[in-house]
């Protein structure tokens, strides 16, 4: 090999040290996929939410083991975010994901292989 090759690669701009959120892109649909860019504790919320389906202000702070007034906050901030809703019910406030199934692609057009052709 020489010391002098033909070819250099060309520097690379730097990476964001962070992804861009869709939420930064004006998208108000939230998805699974969207968790993945939450925070470690907003995640964890997330993913309890999802499999309990709904739970109250104590509920959650029994949970995360921490106060109810730190526990709004989070909800707050995830509330204004697009992955949850308030849901009142019987006098009672519960919070529930908000979060869209993608659809499928089952629904992709017979014809789509000769349209590529």
């Amino acid at each position: 090999m020489s010391d002098n090759p033909e070819w250099q690669l060309e520097p690379q701009a730097e990476q964001p040290a962070r992804k861009q959120s869709r939420r930064s892109a004006g998208l108000s649909t939230r998805t699974m996929a969207d968790l993945l860019f939450l925070a470690e504790r907003e995640r964890s919320l997330m993913n309890w939410l999802v499999r309990h389906q709904q739970a109250t202000v104590s509920e959650i702070a029994v949970h995360l083991n921490q106060s109810e007034s730190a526990i709004e906050a989070l909800l707050s901030e995830l509330i204004a975010q697009g992955f949850i809703q308030k849901v009142e019910q019987a006098n009672t406030c519960h919070y529930q994901p908000n979060l869209i199934s993608r659809k499928g692609r089952s629904s992709v057009p017979k014809n789509i292989w000769d349209a590529l052709e």
